[in-house]
């Protein structure tokens, strides 16, 4: 009997949940049942900081922590009451639900990755988005190569571009594993995810990782041997979709960047324009766009979370963003310090990535959850190696 209390302690519990949590959200998005092993793990971890001292000693000891969830929670709180001044009010207890769980998210996942288990929970979600690559690959290949939009069968997020951020966010973290465990088999999860995401239609995501990897990366490392190396993977590569015709396409897709550009301006225009009306509290959390762009297309987001977060909150909801993203910058500039360079590359990307994506990040279990908040928790983690998960005593 005490060994089987022992193996079911609350600890590990909380730690089970959380970390299927994790595993299962990489693949599939949205789902009740994933979002069931978020609550569970979310009850577990209140209970472990009620009973445990010394566990919620160490969580509030920490000022990273604790800095950063103050400023989430500013943020969040601030857009859950624009729902006072929209056509549906009542809606503020949904949303002011939604930032209780993404704050307990943040809480859970810095303590996780802040113990000596961070290289596994790395690679479990590596390994979750493996998985997804591998099923639209296999199962669902011509969808990702032809439309925005992914069709019934996928897991996955619903927007293609979502899918390709997912893979951008595991191609850089397949490498903090890498480099943390030296294992050179985990190069094979950068090489399929970014396989998977040229596949895709997410122009944005490639530019975005690119630029996040160029510009948090060490000029040690551009020497003439990698630099070959590089050269020689980019021919590979070219050669490869030369003669399987799917260069063809990519071709194609990078031809159509300037045309969305335009698209995108035009958003960007009607969008200023609806702000200029309602500068300084914005209409409120759930108004969106609703118009008839010169391409026949209806739109109904900004293409921008940054422009999402303006229309939404105004110019008091977008200075609390800024407060929220410039903490996380400067916890950026922290780990470049130490030497975790992918670190800052994550956030960076996540920045970029967002610039052009405008679906807004508070809600339930979603693709966000992962392309915005992930980041953010990220940077916010201790140099590693790390103590133990709990404390003893």
């Amino acid at each position: 009997m005490p060994f089987l209390t022992e193996r079911l302690s609350l600890e590990r519990l909380w730690f089970a949940f959380f970390s299927l949590f994790l595993f299962f959200s990489a693949i599939f998005c949205g789902y009740t049942r994933v979002t069931n092993l978020f609550h569970l793990a979310a009850v577990s971890f209140l209970l472990l900081l009620w009973r445990r001292p010394l566990f919620r000693q160490q969580l509030t000891a920490n000022r990273h922590l604790m800095t950063g969830l103050a400023l989430a929670a500013l943020y969040l709180v601030y857009y859950a009451l624009s729902n006072l001044w929209t056509a549906h009010p009542l809606n503020i207890e949904s949303t002011l639900t939604h930032s209780v769980y993404l704050l307990t998210f943040l809480a859970m996942l810095v303590t996780v990755l802040n113990s000596r288990y961070r290289p596994a929970i790395y690679l479990a979600i590596c390994c979750g988005f493996a998985v997804l690559a591998l099923f639209l690959m296999g199962v669902d290949h011509q969808n990702i190569l032809t439309n925005r939009l992914m069709t019934l069968k996928s897991p996955g997020p619903d927007n293609v571009i979502d899918v390709g951020g997912y893979f951008a966010i595991g191609i850089i973290l397949s490498l903090m594993v890498f480099r943390d465990t030296q294992r050179r088999v985990v190069l094979l999860l950068p090489l399929l995810l970014f396989i998977a995401l040229l596949l895709t239609q997410s122009r944005g995501p490639a530019i975005a990782l690119l630029l996040a990897l160029v510009m948090t990366s060490h000029l040690g490392l551009f020497t003439r041997r990698n630099l070959l190396w590089c050269g020689a993977a980019v021919l590979v590569l070219g050669a490869f979709f030369a003669y399987s015709g799917l260069g063809e396409v990519m071709i194609t897709r990078f031809e159509a960047l300037a045309v969305q550009v335009y698209l995108r301006l035009s958003i960007w225009h009607h969008s200023f324009q609806l702000i200029g009306a309602a500068p300084f509290f914005g209409y409120g959390f759930d108004h969106q766009l609703s118009f008839t762009n010169y391409s026949g297309e209806y739109i109904t987001t900004t293409h921008s979370l940054y422009l999402g977060a303006l229309l939404k909150g105004g110019l008091v909801g977008f200075t609390t963003m800024l407060l929220l993203i410039g903490y996380g910058a400067k916890q950026a500039l922290r780990c470049v310090r130490e030497g975790r360079r992918l670190e800052a590359s994550l956030f960076i990307f996540m920045l970029i990535f967002y610039v052009s994506q405008g679906m807004f990040n508070i809600g339930n279990p979603a693709e966000f959850w992962y392309l915005f908040w992930f980041p953010f928790a990220v940077v916010m983690t201790q140099n590693w190696p790390a103590r133990a998960l709990f404390p003893k005593g």
